[in-house]
């Protein structure tokens, strides 16, 4: 069903003289890279390899060599240039009959494919198609890669469908070396599909609109002829070509000159043309006019359709005119700027003027020559910002929803000065708010504008959910006039005071000021009093704001951020919701392990220390709380203490700073297969508690990743990785198994930027969040058995629970019952609805006595009852969890007791201590999977996270969407098995049962892709839950190729027809499709396009070995792509809540037209008044 996932590859190399003596070892190197980068044994993958020029000469068969060290020294001895004519198609003849039949081969086609990576430096002498095609017929699987001159024709005419790629230069292979794993991966999963002829394939983090702002006055041409080396050398390796990669360039001095516009797509040799067109310029640098120049290119962008917008300038000098305003507009656009300062540019005016953070956006050097060596960085960085910038986004706000209560401020600036930003204060509070849960007990928010005079906007309990929050933000009118920062804070104090009164437990109190200039009174006395009534403020700068008044403000320069524009609040919005989010009783067992290489160096290493004990200052080191160890390797591995050595920061400390380099070869592998042990119990490492593993390093790894790399893993130890740009990415993302867990920096001077990122991750990544909508019932041994002691780590057990819980009645709610030779019920599902009331009648009167644990389950059915609060018939889950820690008196009826409730959908789990027996625990849960056993009732901590897990898997998720149509369309098509269409229709039947549907409220619909379309839900069909689910789960796969567009046409009609879009109801289509989008892109982007227009609000979900690139012009919007690596995926919470989130929340915000009926009367031009009618049918 997974289909094979390893191959025998021959790699088929030029060795002719278009290639060249000189070019010859960058193809070499290549080579030695596929090498050391695939995982090579007799069950995994194989490689032969072979060169050619007028003949083919063979260097070593698939079974030639069993590893990699042999392989790498026949190529060290034995690979050399031989020279001579290009007869690719020869070439393709010969390697058919040596490496693809006969007994060397000697393994199942089917389990490994045969695939052939043929390098080409130039047009054949003679005809490549033919034998191309032959190998393909006997199921060769063809990847070309040209080199220099290689002919376009002759690479697509070998290539299996879309995998065919020109480089154009020898030294571009090397970097291109990073993408082949994961090229020669999807080529294995390759089923051929029927191709529109103008479907688009782009290359890995390529889909950009990239604009570069040049400095033309160079003075001598030298510079100019490097600057055209670097940029050539750029553009070599990125994907230009139509729907790709799209370049514009822009040369300046006096005057601003358009090279290349982004109006049309157009090809690498256009491209290279306009670089050469470059000259030498006399004047001086207005780069502010060529910044409103650059905005008037990036209208004729692709910005509506997703795409990422990045400008690049490159100067070595000042500008002469403003650039920090046409600059902020710039930024304000969407577009991400980075500055290549050469020797002699203004750093002052660089951080006026890139996106946020500067230090990630600024790159210095000394001069032009040097950029040559810069250009493996910088288009690494410009692939980080297409593929990750919104990806990471998702999961902070997902975690930081989870925060319990916490009570937030905004003082925020309202003078004069802000005046033509204030919008973009506002936007930055309501992308703070949705962060959050808002709720009158858990996340609460209050507003105050100031200026000469302070207003309050809304007190802290004015409003309860964030749909009101936004409104009222939006509904903010700016005062104007000067800045009393001082009196305002005072205003803060006494409205703080007043709130705390009224509480009755204490809340973390959060203020976060806001201000553009110097205050015109005293601040330092009036925060100092805030701090001291346990607020903590945060101190926000944007501009004018001096750095002294705003540390005096909040007191600590770790609560201090300053941007120099108004949009980079939207990059600080993250940092501050990290420090807010951020908890202290975390337990987590943490190990470093660092590259200790030669390819580091000893000043590296050092800085490396420094981040290290950063680190371990932020984070709460304690016996039952954090344990750090710390590991360091090169060709060797050396322990420098384990887990459980030091309990104190300073002693951390102290061992970290006696460390000392290595500086010897790198051998990562190794290292990570060392470490894995010390998070073994022998070597410290705690049962139940989350393990992370910091891998820091710089470069490729000598030896194989993947193994030690995947056993880590699969231990439930999350890698996360701190590397430079120039790494070798795909290598890095084979470590972690996740490209958002490894953290990117130019330099290890630049780790900083990273400390609070990486610290936040530690406390809530791929922890059990926050469980929002479930029934859960305890029953509890109250046996004689049991002393007060272990009674006290029983409640605790079922405290943790609670305390994890979104209680509320119509969130979780809990249940319980005590049992020894009697049940005794504590409360009903609806009798408590706050956690604290629950706890307190958890802590229950002992009475001992004898262990009936089947008479306690068989009076558990009144607790799961609809008089009793259950409420099973809306399709909350049902959960009830028996603690015992001995053998039943009445065994016999645990079987029968178990299978009764178990038939009333009551999903039970078992959690036996000490004497319990497994085999009645297996009675009660019917699953070896529903029950866990400890030795003892302090270990019952062991099992906090797979219970809270379980809790996960099974809770509802929140849905507040009010009125929605949502229509489902799932791929039906050849691209799918019969198993995977199961786990399809069985995660979009749980995903409904998310949502509240009736009519009146949600609306659902449903069809399938395949040949033809097939409806299996009308929108406006009225089903019970029950119905729904059946028809749903009984949806047979249609197959055939998937016509994507020809669906989505369809579906414009059912919006426009079967919905209530005439009412203004929101209309929201969730898209899910195996691999990535097929058929014409052409038609998909335009009928995304009208319906988009209609305000149609589309999330694609991609399954399989997908890039959310691949998905953009699908929704047209970089936020609404979700993909997983595959089907078995779908079962996870994350997938659910994430989904269930994007529908219910983020859409809702998306689909803003006002209802039909009044467009023309309030919007007489509106957009959407304007594409209803025009798409509407006329009427008759």
């Amino acid at each position: 069903v997974c289909g094979p996932e390893f191959a025998d590859v021959v790699f088929l190399v030029d060795s002719s003289d278009h290639l060249g003596s000189k070019s010859f070892p960058f193809v070499r190197t290549f080579i030695n890279k596929m090498i050391n980068t695939l995982p090579i044994e007799p069950n995994k993958f194989r490689i032969s390899l072979a060169q050619y020029s007028d003949d083919l000469y063979e260097e070593f068969l698939l079974n030639t060599y069993n590893t990699k060290n042999a392989m790498a020294n026949h190529i060290k001895k034995n690979f050399d240039y031989i020279g001579g004519p290009l007869l690719i198609g020869n070439a393709l003849k010969k390697v058919h009959t040596t490496f693809f039949s006969g007994s060397q081969n000697g393994r199942d086609k089917k389990l490994f494919p045969q695939i052939l990576v043929v390098l080409a430096s130039a047009k054949s002498e003679d005809d490549v198609e033919g034998p191309a095609e032959a190998l393909r017929r006997d199921g060769v699987k063809i990847i070309s890669l040209g080199i220099q001159d290689a002919s376009e024709e002759d690479l697509k005419a070998m290539a299996t469908s879309q995998y065919h790629y020109n480089l154009r230069t020898a030294r571009n292979v090397g970097i291109f070396s990073e993408n082949m794993t994961r090229i020669i991966k999807e080529t294995i999963k390759h089923k051929e599909i029927i191709q529109d002829d103008d479907e688009v394939v782009c290359e890995r983090d390529s889909l950009a609109d990239i604009v570069f702002l040049l400095d033309e006055s160079l003075k001598v041409r030298r510079n100019l002829e490097n600057l055209q080396k670097f940029l050539e050398n750029i553009t070599a390796s990125m994907d230009i070509k139509a729907g790709c990669t799209r370049i514009g360039i822009l040369s300046f001095s006096d005057e601003t000159e358009v090279v290349a516009s982004l109006e049309r797509d157009m090809t690498h040799d256009e491209i290279i043309q306009a670089i050469r067109s470059l000259s030498l310029r006399d004047g001086k640098a207005y780069i502010g006019a060529a910044m409103k120049k650059a905005r008037e290119l990036f209208s004729h962008s692709r910005k509506a359709q997703g795409v990422r917008q990045i400008a690049v300038l490159v100067t070595h000098r000042s500008s002469e005119d403003d650039m920090h305003e046409a600059a902020e507009d710039l930024l304000l656009q969407g577009v991400s700027i980075f500055g290549i300062g050469i020797k002699g540019y203004n750093i002052t005016q660089f951080k006026q003027m890139v996106s946020y953070p500067p230090d990630h956006y600024i790159s210095e050097q000394n001069s032009y020559a040097e950029l040559e060596k810069y250009t493996v960085t910088l288009l690494k960085k410009l692939q980080y910002e297409v593929q990750y910038r919104t990806s990471v986004q998702y999961g902070q706000t997902e975690r930081c929803i989870e925060t319990e209560k916490a009570d937030i401020y905004f003082l925020i600036d309202g003078s004069g000065s802000v005046r033509p930003y204030f919008h973009e204060i506002k936007n930055f509070m309501i992308e703070v708010i949705q962060m959050f849960n808002v709720a009158p007990e858990k996340v609460r928010f209050g507003a105050v504008q100031y200026s000469s005079t302070h207003q309050q906007e809304f007190g802290i309990s004015t409003y309860s959910n964030v749909v009101d929050l936004s409104k009222a933000i939006l509904n903010i009118r700016q005062l104007g006039h000067t800045t009393n920062t001082g009196a305002a804070l005072r205003f803060m104090l006494e409205e703080i005071k007043s709130s705390k009164k009224k509480q009755h437990d204490s809340v973390p109190c959060h203020l976060l000021v806001v201000t553009d200039g110097m205050s015109n009174d005293e601040v330092s006395e009036p925060a100092k009093r805030l701090r001291e009534e346990d607020v903590i403020i945060h101190a926000i700068g944007v501009k004018g704001a001096n750095i002294i008044e705003l540390k005096d403000i909040a007191g600590s320069e770790d609560r201090v951020k300053f941007v120099y524009n108004f949009e980079s609040l939207k990059g600080i919005k993250n940092e501050i919701v990290q420090t807010i989010c951020r908890e202290r009783d975390k337990r987590a067992d943490v190990m470093f392990l660092v590259d200790s290489s030669k390819s580091i160096g000893a000043p590296a290493f050092n800085k490396i220390k420094i981040f290290m004990k950063n680190m371990v200052n932020k984070s709460h080191v304690g016996l039952d709380q954090v344990h750090i160890g710390v590991g360091q390797y090169s060709n060797v591995f050396k322990e420098e203490f384990g887990l459980t050595e030091y309990m104190t920061q300073r002693d951390i400390f102290d061992a970290i700073d006696r460390m000392n380099f290595i500086g010897d070869k790198t051998y990562t592998g190794k290292a990570l297969e060392f470490v894995s042990s010390y998070f073994e119990p022998l070597k410290g490492g705690r049962k139940g508690v989350k393990k992370f593993l910091i891998l820091i390093t710089d470069g490729f790894s000598q030896d194989s990743i993947t193994e030690p790399a995947l056993h880590l893993r699969n231990n439930e130890v999350v890698i996360l990785l701190v590397a430079i740009f120039r790494s070798k990415s795909p290598q890095l993302e084979d470590i972690t198994g996740d490209p958002n867990l490894v953290y990117y920096v130019e330099k290890f001077d630049d780790q900083k930027l990273l400390e609070d990122k990486l610290v936040f991750d530690l406390c809530t990544l791929h922890e059990c969040k926050q469980f929002q909508v479930l029934d859960i019932v305890f029953v509890l041994d109250d046996s004689s058995s049991i002393s007060e002691h272990q009674y006290e780590s029983l409640i605790n057990f079922t405290k943790h629970l609670v305390e994890k819980a979104d209680v509320g009645r119509d969130r979780v709610q809990f249940g319980a019952l005590k049992y020894s030779d009697t049940p005794e019920i504590l409360f009903y599902l609806n009798d408590y609805q706050n956690k604290k009331s629950i706890i307190d009648k958890l802590k229950f009167q002992r009475k001992g006595g004898n262990t009936y644990t089947a008479k306690a389950l068989n009076r558990s059915h009144e607790l799961f009852t609809e008089q009793h609060g259950s409420r099973i018939k809306r399709g909350v889950k049902q959960m009830l969890i028996v603690i015992t820690d001995g053998k039943s008196h009445d065994y016999l009826e645990l079987e029968t007791v178990g299978k009764a409730l178990r038939a009333k959908n009551i999903i039970i789990y078992g959690v036996g201590v000490a004497e319990a027996s497994d085999k009645e625990l297996l009675d009660i849960t019917g699953s070896k999977d529903n029950y866990f056993m400890v030795d003892n009732f302090e270990k019952l901590k062991e099992i906090y996270l797979p219970i809270e897990k379980k809790a996960c898997e099974n809770a509802l998720d929140v849905c507040d969407m009010k009125k929605a149509d949502v229509f489902f369309l799932c791929d039906g098509s050849d691209l799918v098995s019969e198993m995977e269409f199961g786990k399809m229709v069985y995660f979009l039947a749980d995903i409904i049962d998310n949502l509240e549907v009736s009519p009146q409220d949600v609306h659902i619909g449903m069809s399938q892709l395949g040949s033809f379309g097939q409806e299996i839900l009308q929108m406006n069909a009225t089903l019970s839950r029950e119905e729904r689910k059946a028809k749903i789960l009984a949806t047979i796969r249609r197959k055939g190729n998937p016509q994507l567009g020809s669906a989505l046409r369809h579906l414009k009609d059912t919006f426009v027809s079967g919905s209530r879009i005439m009412a203004g109801v929101p209309q929201i289509l969730f898209v899910i499709l195996s691999g990535r989008p097929r058929g014409s892109t052409t038609r998909v982007t335009k009928a995304v396009e009208k319906l988009r227009e209609l305000g149609v609000c589309i999330i694609a979900l991609g399954i399989g070995d997908v890039r959310n690139d691949e998905y953009l012009h699908v929704t047209h919007n970089p936020e609404k792509i979700i993909t997983v690596s595959d089907f078995d995926k779908l079962k996870t919470a994350d997938v659910r809540k994430r989904v269930v989130r994007e529908i219910c929340r983020d859409c809702q915000q998306e689909s803003k037209c006002p209802p039909f009926s009044l467009l023309f009367a309030r919007h007489p031009m509106s957009l959407c008044a304007q594409k209803r009618n025009d798409l509407l049918p006329p009427i008759t």
